[in-house]
């Protein structure tokens, strides 16, 4: 028969039933899905449960790392008291006050043009704003890194000032551009971003800001004054992370420590510690710990003890496991010595 012949015939032949498919695929995934499931079980039970390592904060690289900071902070207050809280006390250049690096730190100006010298000294003179602007505008085109940059943060200043933060944020992202700095000059500008964001309620810009500013200028009093406002208001805000709630906590105590040695001026605890313990009350136990800290900083045992054993009472505005570890360090508090008694 020629092929076209069997062709037609198998055309024309009735159709065949089809071949019944072999059942063992399914009878073997079966047993391979179970050993994967049993494999996967086992390695979760094998695998260490490093939450317990961070007081409940999770496993993240962000839990761990606030945890980290937060046991640092502990143990150098253990060993050397309030006192590892002053920032760089042997810095011979730092001056106990001013609301800029120029005035904060001595000798950071130099040797500057004398027309640009006599430009400043003429705009700080004058009561008007515009003619103040229109002193300085030129300088923002100097070709001297540093003239540019106090250009720039003076017309933020002043932009400030008038309330116009925009601009305020444009002069100081402006300064911020100039290369080759030192980074207690870059304080400044970070700090008048921060101070805009802050009047325009704008918390997250404001705290991010002056993480900056601190970073690179850790003698900024106006700074760590701003950031216990901030943090504060930050910290009675619902959602937020337990990682971030511990970290926030820390920074807090950092700056309670600050203030007061920047300053010069230990009463400052006692004034602190009153602002936080909002007579008696402070709204969470982080707030809490800060304001018992203050008072024992202070020399109050009476009143940090006090405020101190009511923080318990202050749970559960916070997250639990950030509670959890700021409980556990107050819980201890009571037994040590004030900061008058502490070794520097």
């Amino acid at each position: 028969m020629s092929p076209s012949s069997r062709t037609m015939a198998s055309i024309g032949s009735p159709p065949q039933a089809p071949r019944p498919v072999p059942r063992l695929a399914p009878r073997l995934a079966a047993p391979a899905l179970l050993a994967v499931l049993v494999g996967v079980l086992w390695g979760l039970m094998q695998a260490p449960d490093r939450s317990a390592e961070t007081g409940g904060l999770g496993d993240s690289a962000e839990a761990r790392q606030a945890v980290e900071a937060w046991e640092t902070l502990w143990s150098e207050l253990g060993e050397r008291g309030v006192a590892a809280l002053s920032p760089t006390a042997s810095d011979s250049s730092r001056r106990s006050a001013g609301d800029t690096v120029f005035m904060r730190y001595r000798n950071l100006w130099g040797r500057i043009d004398d027309e640009a010298r006599l430009a400043f000294q003429l705009a700080a003179l004058s009561g008007d704003p515009a003619r103040k602007l229109a002193l300085i505008e030129p300088l923002t085109q100097a070709e001297e890194p540093l003239i540019r940059f106090r250009a720039h943060l003076e017309r933020a200043r002043l932009q400030r000032r008038l309330q116009d933060f925009e601009s305020a944020r444009i002069a100081a992202r402006a300064a911020l551009a100039v290369p080759e700095l030192p980074e207690r000059l870059r304080s400044d500008a970070w700090f008048i971003l921060a101070d805009s964001a802050w009047e325009q309620d704008r918390l997250d810009e404001a705290e991010t800001a002056l993480n900056a500013a601190i970073t690179d200028d850790p003698g900024f009093w106006d700074a760590r004054r701003l950031r216990l406002e901030v943090l504060a208001r930050r910290l009675a805000e619902p959602r937020q992370r337990a990682a971030v709630c511990l970290d926030r906590t820390r920074r807090l105590i950092q700056d309670l420590g600050a203030l007061p040695a920047l300053a010069e001026d230990q009463t400052q605890f006692r004034d602190l510690a009153d602002r936080f313990a909002r007579q008696g009350a402070p709204t969470n136990v982080a707030l809490a710990l800060v304001a018992g800290l203050g008072y024992h900083w202070s020399g109050d045992l009476e009143r940090a003890r006090i405020t101190l054993e009511h923080a318990e009472q202050r749970r559960g505005s916070l997250p639990k496991a950030c509670e959890r570890l700021i409980l556990e360090r107050i819980a201890g508090l009571p037994a040590s010595t004030p900061a008058t008694e502490q070794k520097p």
